[in-house]
């Protein structure tokens, strides 16, 4: 019985089909009708994408040093998000192919904070995006003021950041908007 119970476990284990979330997606990312892949190398720390269009040669971000357990890719219309959460945070990365540069391009990130959600309830997570195209931000927040809980006007700005493609990708980038999302919280908060 416990033999039995030990292979269970290693066959569930051992079985992507009981993984914590997409690793990989083959779908077409180029435009040229043929199939493509996007995969999180766990242990390498990247994203590795493979695309018909340059003849699967590998291309790989750059390292994702707090690669946490909460990650995922997730299909699009037009390419793929890579998710990365966190406890009471996360980042969503948007990308999708740029057919003059033919590279995956960073075109979104987009950031989760639900720390007041502990006390107060789920409706009362922080959210936040910045289109890399345009340089449109928009973050919505809230706080606690006089023991109650605000939301903070809705802040519309521009944040610039330099255009990022899959292979300069890593999420140093990630955290330098969460600083940038932080700051514009602070200034924006009621006194």
């Amino acid at each position: 019985m416990k033999k039995t119970l030990f292979l269970l476990l290693i066959i569930i284990i051992s079985n992507p089909i009981f993984a914590q979330s997409t690793r990989k997606i083959v779908k077409d990312l180029d435009g040229d009708l043929k199939k493509d892949t996007i995969r999180i190398d766990s242990n390498a720390r990247i994203l590795i994408c493979l695309l018909s269009s340059q003849k699967f040669k590998k291309n790989q971000s750059g390292e994702i040093q707090r690669l946490n357990f909460g990650n995922t890719l997730v299909p699009t219309k037009k390419g793929f998000e890579f998710w990365n959460d966190f406890d009471r945070s996360g980042f969503r990365c948007v990308f999708e192919y740029n057919k003059r540069e033919r590279k995956m391009q960073l075109i979104q990130m987009r950031r989760v904070d639900d720390i007041l959600s502990i006390h107060y309830g789920a409706k009362y997570k922080g959210f936040s995006a910045v289109n890399l195209i345009t340089s449109k931000y928009v973050g919505d927040f809230y706080q606690v003021c006089n023991k109650k809980v605000v939301k903070i006007p809705t802040i519309n700005t521009e944040m610039i950041f330099p255009k990022t493609y899959l292979e300069t990708f890593n999420d140093i980038l990630c955290f330098d908007f969460e600083a940038k999302c932080l700051l514009l919280y602070d200034k924006n908060k009621c006194k």
